[in-house]
């Protein structure tokens, strides 16, 4: 793409909101889950079609292993047993999976954007092993919270293990999902103590690896998708995505506060996802209007959005995006 005598492509213009230098407009990138029954090829298409459909800036792949999680084997049924876990590394479903995804993501797209795998955080891993699901694993969390840890530490040692391998496939970095922020889970000490180190432990790692990271800090519905971002000041991360509409922290005062670029502005359970085509093109304008010809904004959702939407709302986005940027570029 040139724009007078500029060549703009999309991996310099996410190289630019990453440093937080001019872009030539808003970078715009948009994530949804696929279906569950999708083999390892299916999801590869899914992908790039999903991308090359609506022309957005990046790649995120998303982790759907709903069914061969690996840590959903692990057959947890009392809060003792977290100090017992076996995992086995690279050597399971899930991850080889993941591996094959994203080589042959980047094979098709890698060479025209920036491709991002989706990392789940240790204590969401570790929410998939107990039998009666999340609400279970908190209670292990309050009667055991050192045999939980112990459990912890296993998995964000397996889950470093799968960060080098994702990054030698040659990705441009992981997209972290963060969890268990909710301000209904854990006081602030407690998620410092249990939650926080082995987050910036592979945070840390991305970063040592000259790796982009970005960081989405998830509400779960059970939780009313309340999360706490303020929690996150000092990770150390490239990039935060979080529900600006019910933690109502905008993306303006989250820039300020984590001094570092961030995503969104778009509620994910509005009219951009479920309105008619011009109630969704009115939401976009309206948040690129909030970070049009600023650094370190890129246009996105609070959360994933549903797979069935229709792909004109998103590929409507970038458009405006790419407008926008035309109008501002020589400001």
């Amino acid at each position: 793409m040139e724009k007078g005598n500029v060549i703009v492509n999309k991996i310099k213009r996410m190289e630019n909101f990453f440093h937080q230098e001019k872009t030539d407009c808003v970078p715009v990138g948009f994530w949804c889950h696929f279906p569950d029954e999708y083999t390892v090829e299916q999801h590869i298409q899914a992908h790039v079609d999903f991308y090359q459909q609506t022309d957005m800036d990046i790649v995120k792949i998303m982790d759907d292993s709903w069914n061969y999680l690996a840590t959903a084997e692990l057959g947890i049924q009392k809060a003792s047993d977290w100090r017992h876990i076996r995992l086995s590394g690279r050597d399971c479903r899930q991850y080889q999976a993941m591996e094959t995804i994203m080589r042959g993501v980047l094979e098709r797209v890698g060479d025209d954007a920036m491709v991002f795998p989706t990392l789940w955080s240790p204590f969401k891993m570790a929410s998939f092993a107990c039998r009666h699901g999340d609400a279970e694993f908190m209670e292990h969390c309050r009667e055991e919270p050192h045999s939980v840890l112990q459990g912890i530490t296993a998995i964000a040692d397996m889950l470093c293990e799968w960060t080098r391998g994702y990054l030698e496939t040659g990705v441009h970095g992981i997209y972290y999902s963060a969890q268990f922020s909710e301000p209904t889970r854990f006081t602030q000490s407690e998620w410092e103590k249990l939650v926080k180190p082995s987050d910036t432990e592979l945070l840390s790692l991305i970063r040592n690896a000259r790796k982009y990271s970005i960081v989405h800090i998830c509400g779960e519905d059970d939780h009313g998708f309340v999360s706490s971002p303020e929690r996150y000041v000092d990770y150390p991360a490239s990039a935060f995505n979080w529900d600006c509409h019910r933690t109502g922290l905008t993306l303006e005062k989250g820039k300020k506060l984590f001094g570092a670029p961030v995503i969104g502005g778009v509620d994910n359970h509005g009219a951009f996802v479920s309105g008619t085509n011009e109630q969704a093109s009115k939401a976009i304008d309206a948040a690129l209007q909030t970070i049009e010809g600023k650094v370190g904004f890129m246009l996105g959702a609070d959360c994933t959005i549903p797979f069935e939407m229709p792909l004109k709302h998103i590929s409507g986005a970038v458009v405006a995006a790419r407008r926008f940027g035309e109008g501002t570029m020589n400001r």
